[in-house]
């Protein structure tokens, strides 16, 4: 029999000693005899690595790796680097994880030799709004096994898909043939992650049972309003990941074209980034990301790749407006 662990946690911390007792509690009580759970302290610099190093006895195959501050995508880098299990799972440390989520997904996963399990989840509010599904039972439902594209295309048409690492385990072998890693430095990486392995991956099933509560905090940064600068990193991190999902496009093109809502997918982030630039209100730093955003040949990508009357619409109110901040002294 093989020392291969079934599962693979890789988990980045940073500066989580306020979440990581819940963390490893909820890990604990998921009740795996096949585990392998790494931890990577991204340069924490509160009591996290206190915190982590208690619980070293606590789980049999348990391994903790230091690392200067380098961000999430980095340290989900060094942690698959070193992973050894059959599947992968990638758990955000703030997040609510049921017991029961992990072995129902290993369940399916082994059973359907799948190269992507993935389940349903609860959006939790801070702020006393009702918790609600992630995925709408009734836009999402559970399916057979399927291919990738089919998934994605299925997924990305409800509008109501959330592009995530953590409902889903993925299998090791597949993401290394593969060579996928996390892009450094970027925000919302998980989109070009989660449409580059959905597109290449040749198994996948997804169960509509919720087994993880996203908790959303009314004072993150992504749900407060911005400055204009932070409304500039976010048109320069959506830009980049424009980029890299035409990028994918161009590179699995027959896939691409089973799955129409790739294309659809940049118009939509993109009409994000004009919703940024919009909300800036220093006309010269407006003018500035404006430029950028046609210097860099982003708008016309999100033209060209717009589908239906309502995107181009939409699109096209917003071009004359950007020739207005271009215009502006």
């Amino acid at each position: 029999m093989s020392d291969k662990p079934q599962l693979s946690l890789v988990v980045a911390v940073y500066n989580g000693e306020n979440f990581l007792n819940a963390f490893f509690d909820s890990i604990k009580a998921q009740n795996l005899d096949s585990l392998e759970l790494i931890v990577v302290d991204d340069g924490s610099s509160d009591r996290s690595a206190e915190i982590i190093a208690q619980y070293a006895q606590e789980f049999a195959n348990y391994r903790v790796l230091s690392q200067a501050n380098q961000g999430v995508s980095a340290a989900r880098n060094t942690g698959l680097a070193v992973a050894t299990g059959e599947y992968l799972a990638f758990p955000d440390i703030d997040d609510v994880i049921h017991p029961g989520m992990y072995p129902r997904l290993l369940e399916i996963a082994l059973k359907n030799q799948l190269d992507v399990a993935t389940c349903n989840g609860t959006y939790i509010y801070d702020d006393g709004r009702p918790s609600k599904k992630i995925f709408p039972s009734d836009k999402l439902a559970s399916t057979d096994v399927l291919e990738g594209p089919v998934w994605l295309q299925r997924a990305l048409a409800s509008r109501k898909f959330l592009h995530v690492t953590w409902l889903n385990i993925y299998r090791h072998d597949f993401i290394k043939a593969q060579g996928f890693t996390f892009e450094h430095g970027l925000r919302h990486q998980d989109i070009p992650w989660t449409t580059e392995v959905l597109l290449t991956a040749k198994r996948v099933q997804y169960i509509d049972e919720t087994y993880y509560d996203y908790l959303i905090h009314s004072a993150s940064v992504s749900h407060t309003p911005g400055t204009n600068d932070t409304r500039m990193r976010s048109a320069r991190h959506y830009m980049k990941i424009l980029e890299m999902l035409n990028t994918i496009n161009l590179r699995y093109p027959e896939q691409v074209k089973r799955v129409p809502a790739c294309q659809w997918q940049i118009a939509k982030e993109g009409l994000g980034i004009l919703h940024s630039i919009n909300n800036i209100d220093d006309p010269a730093k407006r003018k500035e990301i404006t430029q950028e955003l046609f210097d860099r040949g982003i708008w016309q990508m999100i033209w060209r790749n717009a589908r239906g009357l309502r995107q181009r619409w939409r699109l096209g109110r917003r071009y004359f407006r950007l020739k207005r901040y271009l215009a502006e002294s």
